[in-house]
């Protein structure tokens, strides 16, 4: 039987999941470690955060939502995704969290001060390198929130975009980790049977965030979205 306090993390966190499409371990995994070890609740979360982006991508669209430049900053993010984990063991890792962290800091700072210009969005040549760095620093700092959404808000994505490649990027690093976990030992059957427990609960919480997300004005969408970075970034400093 789940803790009430269980339930209610993991209904929110699953809200917020289904209203960007990031977010949902960022703010589970702190109430959480109050009930489980590290070991044991974030190989279920890591499968939960799957399958709430699986199911963000599987909803009905009312219009297609992934053209070239998303798929291909989604293509890169993916095979640079790979090319992070093979030098994981090369780089100090801690310092590279610290100084990431801090710069995502500024940036996300400065988005919020600075006035919305009127130019367009981001040339399409810039998709495919943005997405082999955020592919490649979030296998390094294991998270992609900060450095991905500040790249959406700058490209200026609609609110159902903006979730949709969020969902994306969160099913091919979800997939990684998972096999990760598995040959580290850490999938057991414990494991697998708490990720079942959570996922109705899971999955009411990211549909009826989804439903909010197609009635949220863009300004309050950046602006829920833009806190969310900054609060990503300052616990990746704090978690370290």
């Amino acid at each position: 039987m789940l803790n009430i306090w269980v339930v209610v993390t993991v209904v929110i966190s699953s809200f917020v999941k289904g209203l960007t499409g990031f977010g949902f371990a960022l703010l589970s995994l702190p109430v959480l470690l109050t009930w489980y070890t590290p070991k044991e609740i974030i190989p279920v979360l890591m499968i939960c955060n799957f399958i709430a982006s699986v199911l963000i991508v599987l909803q009905n669209k009312t219009e297609k939502l992934i053209d070239k430049q998303a798929g291909a900053l989604i293509a890169t993010g993916g095979i640079f995704t790979l090319v992070g984990v093979s030098v994981l063991n090369w780089v100090n890792n801690n310092m590279l969290v610290n100084i990431s962290g801090a710069f995502f800091i500024v940036l996300t700072l400065v988005s919020m001060v600075k006035k919305e210009s009127s130019v367009a969005s981001i040339p399409g040549v810039f998709y495919p390198l943005a997405g082999a760095f955020i592919g490649f620093i979030s296998r390094l700092i294991s998270i992609s929130g900060p450095p991905l959404a500040l790249f959406l808000n700058k490209a200026k994505v609609s609110n159902q975009q903006f979730r949709e490649i969020f969902a994306w990027f969160s099913v091919i690093t979800a997939a990684i980790a998972i096999v990760g976990y598995k040959y580290a030992g850490l999938l057991t059957v414990h494991t697998i049977k708490t990720a079942l427990l959570f996922t109705p609960i899971l999955l009411s919480g990211t549909i009826l965030g989804k439903q909010l997300n197609a009635s949220l004005s863009v300004s309050s969408f950046k602006i829920i979205n833009t806190i969310l970075t900054l609060i990503a970034s300052v616990l990746l400093i704090l978690n370290r």
